[in-house]
């Protein structure tokens, strides 16, 4: 019996964005590890406080079974002065940037709800938040993480003008990033960490991440909102 004629493959077309696609920046694996080295000097004196200064949670066991120890009741030394420059987790620094991107983003980004007022610069009353100096991820591949996929667009749009600070750097670090950084800090686990410009001690880091890492490129966020059809984008495969 002769064998059956292969029939021809019906081609597949796919639909895809038309917008440019975000740039993450590329960082050489050397400039990585002199990176997460000044990070982890840096924060070496605020892990060194909590490890000495700030016990482990014991639980819920009752008061009246823990033993009386006058040495614990004295006020712990307060914590180094970067312990208020900086932003600890992916949900601290995403509110931190909704808010900046709040004052600087182009009305054509803002819902139909949001008060006017509140990113009116001109008004003494409303306290701006403080800018970000650079902003680390400690993720294999952060382009195809879907958690992290939003932290472009917002850094794009907190750069924006009127923004007067040196414009924020994202700074992907490899996974083993982590466990380094959570024992600076003497936490469980670092997935993102924050500096404010100007954050005490971190001028060398600021200074080697401007001159080494590359800014997030995020066009499709002003292609979008120029309002122009851009047409449908098909691919086959």
């Amino acid at each position: 019996m002769a064998p059956a004629a292969k029939k021809n493959s019906r081609p597949i077309f796919k639909t895809s964005s038309p917008f440019t696609e975000t740039k993450w920046p590329q960082i050489s694996y050397d400039d990585q590890k002199i990176i997460i080295d000044l990070v982890c000097n840096l924060l070496t004196p605020l892990g060194d406080h909590r490890k000495t200064h700030i016990p482990p949670s014991r639980g819920k066991s009752k008061k009246r079974k823990r033993a009386t120890n006058p040495a614990e009741t004295d006020p712990p030394p307060p914590p180094p002065a970067l312990k208020h420059h900086i932003l600890i987790g992916l949900n601290s620094m995403t509110r931190h940037l909704e808010a900046l991107a709040s004052h600087t983003a182009p009305s054509a980004f803002r819902t139909e709800g949001q008060d006017t007022s509140t990113t009116d610069t001109s008004n003494p009353s409303i306290t701006t938040p403080r800018p970000l100096s650079l902003i680390l991820l400690t993720t294999p591949h952060p382009p195809s993480s879907p958690s992290h996929a939003h932290i472009p667009t917002l850094l794009h749009l907190a750069n924006q003008p009127p923004s007067k600070s040196p414009p924020t750097l994202l700074v992907p670090l490899p996974a083993t990033a982590d466990a380094l950084l959570a024992a600076a800090l003497h936490i469980p686990r670092v997935g993102a960490l924050g500096i404010h410009a100007g954050a005490p001690g971190a001028a060398a880091l600021e200074a080697f991440a401007r001159e080494r890492v590359a800014g997030t490129e995020c066009a499709w966020v002003d292609e979008a909102g120029g309002g122009a059809w851009r047409g449908v984008c098909v691919r086959e495969g």
